[in-house]
């Protein structure tokens, strides 16, 4: 006896004739006997009936679904796992939210279906590719996307002009619009939560619980390809935690919200954590850099023979919408907390940019300044002071040094006890890189009388600074590690800056800049060049230059007559230096570098074995 069949759920809505024998319904593919796959409804099982005219014109099913019923129409106990009955024609059944109408073919309707809370009024029938034999597919009208999960467009995706094979779909009806009031209140009252706190997520979680009706909530934030439940909802204690990596890895590949009908995945390695779910929405959460940095996930599970409906597209809208303030929340506290990092090291100005935009802090080269500052005398001091004492010098110190790097935008690197690292020329570029690593020198050296006025005192003695400053390609980025951030430079431009800075006790100066960092400072300075050397461990020869004060108005002279001596021993004319370095000494008697000089001059006059290099070894660091 051949059989008239119409099937009908949210997603389809279809009538075929099954000519004879048996026939079975379900998700899953088919295997000996001919087969109607369902889709659009996970409350299905993939194996779920089989069907058999008899010859007394009455229909046989039996359910292979060990956990959904069979409900025929008119009769109060379902049929179970492995039941079978006989009932006549016509007839009717419901599995899941699926409902399905069984008549001898050539026979008018008896049965009316039940319209499906969800299925629209019969589309236009869309043309489909013919099936396999033996094997029934449902046709998925043009009024929905085609099986599988329903998605909503990503927020701000830009609309795409609808071809003229598909209608635009309709958006969803706001007839429940008396919902939404409860939903903002819910998003006010959450923004006002900490991010940093459990409850912030237990609360967004448990919003899928109240407002949508689900059986389970669920925020949960990725860490690469990991994820973590941070916070969790359940509608009663008998509720399972558990969750499908394969739809969270389609939100994320996709980056939209995932809604309703969670079928298409049960064949792909999800089925033991979508078993049993009536309906689902997973909604990406967006972090700051605008990547899925979590979702929020809930579904509603089967309860007996009560289907509760799909998710609806507002529902998934809303849901959708409270993903879009946990991600918000959790950037603004994100923002907060690297802004807060960042001013550590920064100008608040460059914090902000770098607050929004991280990515600057990659590893990468750069042409930089890095300049290293030291106290001189500083154990000798501390000693004298104390642990605490010195903890209250130290800091004023470090602050008024500080001061002067960051009103030059420069980005402090470190404090490494007596010591001040600074560095110009990155995260973000800086052309000026050198003149601003100097200016800020500079103002050190005027901060000095100012920190020796106010600790007269407590000190009996004032303190000094050494400088020295570098500059080149360093690679820049977070040179600490994950248990701590650290902002700096790396490579030889920087060994060398350090070297400089241990020059200026040889040299007596108290700023030193090497030939790299002169030639790429503005006008503006007194600098005169004082000597060629060889520092530790690096081998190609430096020169350095001295910067002085700006209102020294005999600098010009000084420099003059210092790069002449210099040029002159250089050119191993030595009695002609010394005959410079004299008449200098008398108007500066304590310049230091004129005294250096004047020394290497003198061993040069006295010395019989003929052997002369201009570049200078330093002893030491």
């Amino acid at each position: 006896m051949a059989l008239s069949i119409e099937v009908t759920n949210a997603a389809v809505r279809t009538e075929f004739e099954h000519p004879s024998g048996p026939l079975e319904f379900g998700r899953g593919p088919q295997r000996e006997i001919p087969r109607c796959v369902i889709a659009g409804d996970q409350s299905v099982s993939r194996d779920q009936l089989r069907v058999e005219p008899l010859a007394d014109g009455r229909l046989r099913l039996e359910n292979l679904s060990a956990n959904t019923p069979v409900v025929v129409d008119g009769q109060s106990d379902p049929i179970i796992h492995l039941q079978g009955r006989d009932i006549a024609l016509p007839t009717a059944v419901t599995v899941g939210r699926t409902r399905i109408v069984f008549r001898p073919a050539g026979v008018p309707a008896a049965v009316a279906p039940k319209t499906h809370p969800q299925a629209p009024a019969s589309p236009p029938p869309v043309p489909q590719p013919a099936p396999s034999a033996g094997t029934v597919t449902l046709a998925v009208g043009a009024f929905d996307p085609p099986p599988g999960l329903r998605s909503l467009p990503t927020p701000g995706q830009a609309a795409v002009a609808p071809s003229a094979s598909k209608p635009r779909t309709s958006p969803p009806s706001l007839d429940g619009a008396g919902e939404v009031g409860p939903w903002l209140e819910r998003i006010i009252e959450l923004q006002k939560t900490s991010s940093e706190s459990r409850e912030f997520h237990d609360k967004a979680a448990r919003a899928l619980i109240d407002l949508v009706g689900l059986d389970l909530g669920l925020v949960l934030l990725r860490s690469g390809e990991k994820w973590t439940i941070a916070g969790c909802g359940v509608a009663s204690d008998q509720t399972t935690v558990r969750y499908s990596q394969t739809l969270l890895k389609a939100v994320v590949d996709q980056r939209k919200t995932f809604f309703d009908d969670l079928d298409s995945l049960s064949g792909s390695g999800a089925g033991a954590s979508l078993m049993d779910i009536e309906a689902g929405v997973a909604s990406p959460i967006f972090g700051i850099t605008d990547d899925v940095i979590g979702v929020l996930y809930g579904v509603r599970t089967t309860q007996g023979l009560v289907a509760r409906g799909p998710i609806t597209p507002l529902e998934a809208q809303l849901v959708q919408l409270l993903a879009g303030s946990v991600g918000a929340t959790l950037a603004r506290s994100t923002a907060s907390q690297s802004l807060a990092t960042f001013e550590q090291f920064f100008t608040r100005e460059l914090s902000e940019q770098l607050a929004l935009r991280p990515n600057l802090l990659d590893g990468h080269d750069a042409d930089v300044s890095i300049l290293f500052c030291d106290i001189r005398g500083f154990s000798r001091i501390s000693e004298r002071l104390g642990p605490a004492g010195t903890m209250d010098w130290i800091g004023d110190v470090m602050g008024e040094l500080s001061d002067s790097v960051l009103a030059h935008s420069g980005v402090l690197v470190d404090y490494i006890g007596d010591e001040l690292i600074a560095m110009w020329g990155a995260p973000v570029d800086q052309p000026e890189h050198a003149t601003l690593a100097a200016r800020s020198a500079v103002d050190m050296l005027a901060a000095v009388p100012r920190i020796n006025e106010r600790w007269a005192t407590t000190l009996g003695e004032t303190m000094d600074l050494g400088i020295g400053i570098n500059s080149g390609v360093a690679r820049v980025g977070n040179t600490g590690s994950r248990h701590k951030f650290k902002y700096g430079p790396l490579g030889n431009t920087v060994n060398l800056a350090s070297r400089v800075q241990g020059a200026t006790k040889y040299v007596r100066s108290r700023i030193l800049v090497t030939d790299a960092t002169r030639s790429r400072m503005g006008s503006g300075f007194a600098s005169r060049r004082v000597c060629q050397v060889r520092v530790v461990n690096i081998a190609e020869p430096v020169v350095l230059h001295e910067l002085g004060r700006t209102d020294d108005a005999g600098w010009g002279e000084l420099q003059q007559a210092y790069e002449g001596a210099l040029s002159a021993f250089e050119n191993r004319d030595f009695h002609q230096a010394a005959h410079l370095l004299a008449g200098l000494l008398q108007t500066r008697p304590d310049d230091g570098p004129s005294l250096l000089l004047l020394s290497r001059v003198a061993n040069c006059l006295v010395s019989t074995d003929g052997v002369f290099n201009p570049c200078w070894d330093l002893p030491g660091k």
